[in-house]
């Protein structure tokens, strides 16, 4: 196994290699290993750039879930505020719109459940419910979200972020691969240092949080370097800018989506964070057969 640093890095192979892991969380897990794990994403808010608040209401939010795992979805993503710029609703606000879903969710479900939330209190009262894994795309931004998690022994996804949470982007910059890797790997340290066990942390290179599209390309086609991080990669291409500038496309085009979902499983990504569902899960289980020869069961 290697650890990164930003003046040492290791030398992996390109191909992806199969590997069976299990991702532990306090009441259930996850198997990783031969093909992508598929997160679908619920937002059970007004203002989401891809559905316009289509689940916004919590029962919209509950069937869209069902709907999402009836179609191939391994695992759900529930947020209830948005990540785009602009001023935070408070943490009871976020507590009220996420927690009745999750509730209802788990009662009707058994597959893992995460939370989308850079707050402590909300991933607690999220886990109390009966979610998984907290989501957290702003790179431990908040001090106490670690201990929250390490608490309910839950899993934990530690992403990287080149901006402040909420906060209006001022251009976009590059980032040298390797310091995005060296930052993950310093997360994950950080979450283990606060009690969250290794088999539970998963990391994300953060596309669309700030880095330009070059850095953000590059972190794909080097997604062998991460997995051998040690962790489990979870990619979030949905949508993103990064799918749809190099082509000249909006946002809500489903091309370079598809593409980087594919180029992904094949390099072999271990979780897909994505909208559309079956449509995704089917383009990252045939990226999946060509980068390894698994299973077309598995």
């Amino acid at each position: 196994m290697c650890s990164y640093t930003v003046a040492n890095t290791c030398s992996v192979v390109k191909r992806r290699t199969l590997r069976t892991v299990e991702l532990a969380f306090a009441h259930r897990s996850l198997a990783l290993g031969g093909r992508p794990r598929i997160m679908a994403i619920v937002n059970v808010t007004p203002d989401s750039f891809y559905d316009r608040g289509l689940t916004a209401d919590p029962a919209a939010a509950v069937a869209r879930g069902l709907e999402m795992v009836a179609a191939g979805a391994d695992l759900l993503d529930i947020g209830g505020m948005t990540a785009q710029p602009g001023d935070p609703i408070t943490a009871a606000a976020e507590i009220d719109r996420v927690v009745p879903v999750v509730r209802e969710v788990r009662e009707r479900i058994d597959v893992p459940i995460a939370v989308d939330t850079y707050r402590a209190e909300v991933a607690a009262a999220a886990l109390a419910a009966g979610a998984d894994l907290v989501n957290d795309h702003t790179g431990l931004s908040h001090p106490e979200l670690a201990g929250a998690v390490a608490a309910a022994g839950a899993g934990l996804v530690v992403t990287h972020l080149g901006i402040a949470p909420k906060q209006e982007q001022d251009g976009r910059y590059a980032v040298p691969f390797e310091q995005v890797a060296a930052t993950l790997s310093e997360l994950a340290d950080r979450a283990r240092a606060a009690g969250v066990r290794r088999e539970s942390i998963v990391v994300d290179p953060g596309l669309g949080f700030g880095k330009d599209t070059t850095t953000d390309l590059e972190a794909v086609r080097r997604l062998p370097e991460l997995r051998a991080l040690g962790y489990p990669v979870l990619l979030a291409p949905s949508h993103k800018e990064v799918t749809a500038e190099p082509l000249g496309l909006p946002e809500d085009a489903l091309e370079g989506t598809a593409a980087v979902v594919a180029v992904a499983a094949y390099l072999g990504v271990d979780i897909l964070r994505v909208h559309d569902l079956p449509f995704m899960a089917h383009v990252a289980r045939m990226g999946s057969l060509l980068g390894a020869g698994g299973s077309a069961r598995d």
